[in-house]
């Protein structure tokens, strides 16, 4: 599995910085974890019209990973916390 799209609902993570992440489904977390068992996982996302390079971060306490999306990507592509999205993944 190199790729793969995820859906959810943008979430602020609790804090000053106001960071933005969806959940990654539990579904592909089982087949990441197959090609890459620990850690940050490193990833091209493409979300509307809008490719970047990033990682999916470990989220221990719900046994899953969570992707960030940049203030830049959200501004580009009109997402706001509360919005339903699509993203593509592909794992590199």
């Amino acid at each position: 599995m190199k790729k793969f799209t995820i859906s959810g609902k943008v979430f602020i993570w609790p804090g000053e910085m106001g960071w933005h992440f969806i959940y990654v489904d539990k579904k592909n977390v089982a087949k990441i974890r197959k090609s890459n068992p620990r850690g940050f996982v490193k990833i091209r996302a493409i979300l509307g019209k809008t490719l970047w390079e990033t990682s999916l971060f470990p989220y221990k306490k719900e046994d899953t990973y969570l992707l960030a999306i940049k203030k830049a990507i959200r501004q580009k592509e009109s997402v706001f916390s509360g919005d339903l999205v699509k993203v593509k993944i592909e794992l590199i």
